[in-house]
Parts: C-alpha cells; structure tokens; sequence
C-alpha cells in the first residue's frame, strides 16, 4: 500500500518531470485572475470619468448601477476560469498517473488527444464535485451568518456552543468536500468513468486512505504557505525603501511584477504536485503502482557505489 509520504514524492517527481502542466496552470491561474479583475477596472474607468467632470449626480448614479454588473462579470470570469482548469485536467491528470506509474516522463503528444476524449467527462464530474462543495460552503456561510447575530442578542452556553460546533464542521466539511471533488476528477479523468461512478469510487476512497489524504493536503498547504511567506517577504522588501516616491514606486512595479509570475508558477507546480499525489493513490488503489520500486535506495548502498574501491 502507499504512503501518504510516497504519495507526495511521487507527485512532487512528476510535476518536475512535467514542467509544460505546470507552466500551463500558471498560465491559466493567471490569466483568470486578470479576467476577474477586468469588471472592477473598467467600472473604475467609468466612474474616474464621472468623478473628472465633475458631476455628482453621475458619480452617484454609476456607484449605484455598476456593482450587480461588476459582480456578475467577477462570477463569470470565476466561472470560466474553472472551466480551463478542469479541461485542463482531464489531459493533464492521466500524464501524471502514468509518470506514478511508470517512474518515468510519459510519452510526449499525448496531452491533446487525452484532453479531447475527457474534457465532457471531467467537465461534468468537476461541475457535481465542486458544486457539493460550493453549496455546502454556502449553507454554512448563510447559518453563521444567522447565528452571528443570534448570539449577540440572545447570548447563552447552549447557543455559543452550537455555532462553534457549527464553525468547525464547516472548515472540517470544506476539506473533505475539497478532497472529495479533486479525487472525483482524477477518477474521471484518469480512469474515465462517468460523473456519478467518479464520485462515489471517490468517496469509497476518501473514507478507505482519509488519513494519507489528509497528510497529502497539510504537507502541500506546508509548503503553500512557505512559498506565500517568501513571496511576501520579497514583496515588501521591494515596497520598503520606495514608500512615498512615486518615481520609485513606479521603478518597483518590474520587480513586484517578476516575484508575482514566480510565486504564481511556483503556486502552480505545488498544485499539479498535489493533484499528482492523489493520482498517484488513487492508482495505487486499483493496483497500479509498484511500491517496492517508489522508496529510494538506502544511503548507505550510494555510498559504497561512490566509494572508489574495485570490487574483489
């Protein structure tokens, strides 16, 4: 059986093997960020227009009608990014289950051909995964929400104790829902089953290998969380020394520009890595993989391979 320790190198080795998937993630993290920014700038642009006229009742009126369409152009270009993404997985996970496999790069030339079988497929497999999760996150939302206020004006033991409990199943619920829809699109994408046996297969192994899928999601969010704190640390080195100095700030904006492409493409090998990982056990699980051949040699074996003494 696989570890969850095997699991994360296995997948850390084939997003470096890949490094095409990562790019492509990157570049679609990326670019559906400026999507989802480009309502708010343009709505900005209006009312800059209407605040240089200086007319009031236009400033008012734009501030008034432009938020429903801003924000249905952000749930649009949200929409639409995680369209890519999952298109982008249906070609993307079945390379790196067979890198798992084969302790080895795939074949090139297959990432199209594979995208266009699966795309339907793991379209509609990602829309039910991520759809149970989004309206589990809503529902919570909406009860804390109503229980906010709820403990403010009729504060008691039995109340506070519930929306604490309340709290905690939905951070805990968030994650397995997480869980449980990656793990339905690798299902979908890499053994090509339909939406409904992709979510259920899914849950089978979510409740099987819960611990080393709970390992798999820490160990990645560890090492999310040292790249963000690196990219901050960069960030404000660069914001430091030019503070107040538009001639400088302007100066800065290359190397703010540089880091951000940076943490996003190391962001998006963290993400294939992940993905990779559950591949890779989701694999195991249908006795794919060899794990015999998956742990490296001991230390002790290279070093005498090193040593220069010939063999009597």
């Amino acid at each position: 059986m696989l570890r969850a320790n095997q699991a994360v190198r296995l997948g850390l080795r084939a997003a470096s093997r890949n490094p095409e998937l990562s790019f492509g993630k990157a570049l679609i993290d990326q670019g559906g960020s400026l999507l989802a920014l480009l309502p708010a700038a343009l709505a900005a642009l209006l009312l800059a227009g209407a605040a240089r006229r200086g007319d009031l009742l236009a400033l008012l009126r734009g501030l008034r009608g432009v938020g429903w369409p801003v924000l249905g152009g952000v749930v649009t270009a949200l929409a639409i990014l995680a369209t890519l993404a999952m298109i982008f997985w249906a070609g993307a996970l079945p390379l790196l289950a067979a890198d798992a496999e084969l302790g080895r790069r795939p074949p090139p030339g297959n990432f199209v051909v594979l995208l266009s079988r699966g795309a339907a497929r793991v379209l509609l497999a990602g829309a039910l995964g991520w759809g149970l999760a989004l309206s589990f996150n809503l529902a919570c939302a909406a009860a804390l929400l109503l229980a906010a206020p709820l403990c403010v004006l009729w504060p008691s033991a039995s109340l506070f104790a519930l929306t604490a409990l309340l709290g905690a199943s939905a951070v805990v619920g968030s994650i397995l829902l997480d869980l449980l829809a990656r793990l339905t699109l690798v299902r979908a994408a890499v053994f090509g089953e339909g939406a409904a046996a992709a979510l259920g297969k899914a849950a089978s192994l979510l409740a099987s290998r819960l611990g080393a899928c709970l390992v798999i999601t820490v160990a990645f969010l560890f090492l999310e969380m040292i790249a963000a704190t690196v990219a901050g640390m960069l960030t404000s080195l660069l914001s430091g020394p030019t503070f107040l100095d538009p001639r400088a700030e302007l100066l800065a904006l290359a190397p703010r520009a540089a880091v951000g492409l940076a943490a996003a493409a190391v962001f998006a090998w963290l993400e294939v890595g992940r993905m990779a990982a559950l591949a890779a056990l989701a694999a195991d699980a249908e006795g794919l993989i060899d794990t015999a051949f998956v742990e490296p040699p001991p230390v002790a074996e290279l070093v005498v391979e090193a040593l220069p003494v010939e063999n009597p």
